[in-house]
């Protein structure tokens, strides 16, 4: 008797508690109308959905070293055949894109867009030079090379494969003026996926023609509030992408490139650079300790992207076993010429 009157005075106590409070604020879902004005604002801003320019459809020239054999490549039998090439062109080129919207509203009446974009992509190569090699068991663990056949005659070679990422925009609405485009964030991509076994960049430094320098950086939780700069986790306002301001863009502007590979299995030893801007004058960064370096020609006008890719070297050099593509690329908005 005494726990049911318990139970029913704090029943009532409750009720007294909450009466007349208001009900909480409705988490706001958007309406096709929002949705139709925001797709709008995304059509009207079409080189912000651009992320197929990170694809270079020319050949270009890239310096790898010699192949070598070591008695990891034996993998497995006593009678293993290895093939080794040496590429001295190569191409990165996609087949179909399939960009998915991802609308996510916010009570606070704000929308957060995700492109999320998949690729089917080929990596064309030009080779100059083929071996095949042979091992045999020296022993009970010892592999040795026992000999090496060499092909000349050159060739092309293609490695088909998939890759994924995503960027975000945020959109903001008033009263007055009704939905606003806002923010963007800048792109990471994989290739085929994310994983221990894809590179991972760390940063890029950009170092224009009167000298100055930004820095773009990955994701660092000690820089969240701190860091003033370019950080790829982090949204960047529209009136606030990296500018490459040349006055006037000749035959010679150049912009020079500095990354750096982050922590994990993979090192700069077993990397290749490389950068291009607007799908154009795609490069091959020459490797330092650490990372890589070197210029890029600067053309084009108003938003267009920046694109780094950080590739692993093993995709170029085996043909059988047949090696796989694994990269990381970076695609950053910037604004060219200031306007």
């Amino acid at each position: 008797m005494k726990k049911s009157l318990l139970s029913l005075l704090m029943i009532v106590g409750i009720l007294l508690i909450t009466c007349g409070n208001e009900p909480p604020e409705e988490f706001y879902k958007g309406t096709p109308e929002d949705s139709t004005a925001i797709q709008s604002l995304l059509d009207n801003n079409p080189e912000l959905l651009i992320t197929d320019d990170m694809f270079d459809t020319n050949l270009i020239a890239i310096t790898l070293p010699n192949v070598e054999f070591v008695a990891t490549d034996s993998y497995f039998r006593v009678d293993s055949t290895i093939i080794k090439q040496h590429v001295d062109m190569c191409g990165f080129r996609d087949i179909d894109r399939n960009l998915n919207y991802d609308f996510w509203f916010a009570k606070d009446t704000t929308c957060t867009v995700y492109l999320k974009d998949t690729f089917s992509v080929f990596s064309y190569m030009h080779w100059d030079e083929r071996r095949t090699g042979y091992y045999f068991w020296a022993g009970d663990t010892e592999t040795t090379l026992d000999t090496v056949i060499i092909d000349s005659t050159g060739g092309t070679h293609s490695l088909a494969f998939t890759g994924n990422g995503y960027r975000i925009i945020f959109f903001d609405y008033d009263s007055t003026r009704g939905w606003e485009l806002k923010r963007v964030s800048y792109g990471t991509y994989d290739f085929p996926t994310a994983g221990t076994e894809v590179p991972a960049i760390d940063k890029v430094v950009l170092v224009f023609d009167d000298g100055t320098r930004d820095s773009i950086i990955d994701h660092h939780p000690q820089y969240d509030t701190t860091y003033p700069g370019h950080t790829m986790a982090r949204f960047r306002h529209i009136d606030s992408l990296l500018v490459i301001d040349y006055a006037d863009l000749t035959a010679d502007s150049m912009l020079f490139i500095q990354t750096t590979l982050g922590f994990g299995p993979i090192t700069d030893t077993m990397v290749q650079w490389f950068a291009s801007i607007g799908g154009e004058n795609r490069v091959h960064l020459p490797r330092i300790a650490g990372g890589a370096s070197g210029t890029l020609k600067i053309t084009g006008s108003g938003i267009t992207n920046l694109s780094i890719e950080c590739v692993v070297s093993k995709g170029y050099y085996y043909v059988k076993p047949e090696g796989e593509y694994k990269t990381e690329v970076w695609l950053v908005p910037v604004r060219i010429g200031g306007s």
